[in-house]
């Protein structure tokens, strides 16, 4: 299955984060390999914005091979209709820019859970039990079309909001993890989230691809407990 990245160069907490070196690489690209490291993942594309701040985030897909739509900043509700109607997807998967961190095997749980159950979108955001920075949303193109007509001003931006608004309209499956983590933060969106999962890439056991979610979350509370690894 296709998955579409959401990268922007103009965060208003953190400018410039995607494309920021962190462990020796620009964020997006971690973000580009783990997802790419998915078994179900057929092919990543970033979908980013027409905004000249976003040329850098063109470029930078272009020198690593990695496919590029670019749409409108604010409208990603649209901008990622356009990427799934351009690569001609009936469905495809969804992840931040900001989630250096992510697991592939997490994302092939959700496209796993989406294939099976055939609904209109699987999540592990609805239920709240995994880490911010591992969500993971695979969204049929059909609904999503559906979804924007149901979108109040501002939702594009955020583009599954009139699901989990209006979960009566749509068909849901939910993917939890069985622990309490949903305030666990493992996203990029600060200074400190910066510093704090730098650490972590450079210190996962086994390397960045066997990690688990489990093992993400005990080295995040030893980083902040200031255990020795």
């Amino acid at each position: 299955m296709l998955a579409f990245i959401q990268a922007r160069s103009s965060s208003n907490r953190l400018p410039g984060k995607v494309l920021r070196p962190i462990a020796g690489r620009p964020m997006l690209g971690w973000v580009i390999e783990r997802v790419r490291s998915a078994r179900l993942v057929t092919d990543v594309w970033v979908a980013t914005s027409v905004e000249r701040s976003d040329d850098v985030v063109a470029a930078y897909c272009q020198q690593q091979g990695v496919g590029c739509f670019r749409g409108l900043l604010n409208d990603v509700a649209g901008r990622l209709t356009a990427a799934a109607e351009a690569a001609k997807v009936s469905a495809f998967v969804r992840v931040s820019g900001d989630s250096p961190l992510m697991v592939p095997g997490l994302v092939d749980d959700v496209i796993a859970l989406f294939q099976n159950a055939g609904p209109d979108l699987a999540t592990n955001v609805r239920v709240r039990t995994f880490p911010k920075g591992l969500s993971v949303e695979v969204i049929a193109l059909d609904a999503l079309r559906r979804a924007r007509t149901l979108m109040r001003p501002g939702e594009e931006e955020h583009v599954t909001g009139p699901f989990y608004r209006c979960p009566e309209q749509f068909r849901i499956a939910d993917l939890t993890s069985g622990h309490d983590w949903g305030a666990v933060q493992l996203s990029v969106d600060t200074e400190e989230d910066f510093a704090l999962i730098e650490r972590i890439l450079q210190n996962q056991p086994g390397g960045p691809w066997w990690v688990s979610v489990a093992d993400l979350v005990g080295l995040r509370q030893r980083f902040l407990a200031r255990e020795p690894i």
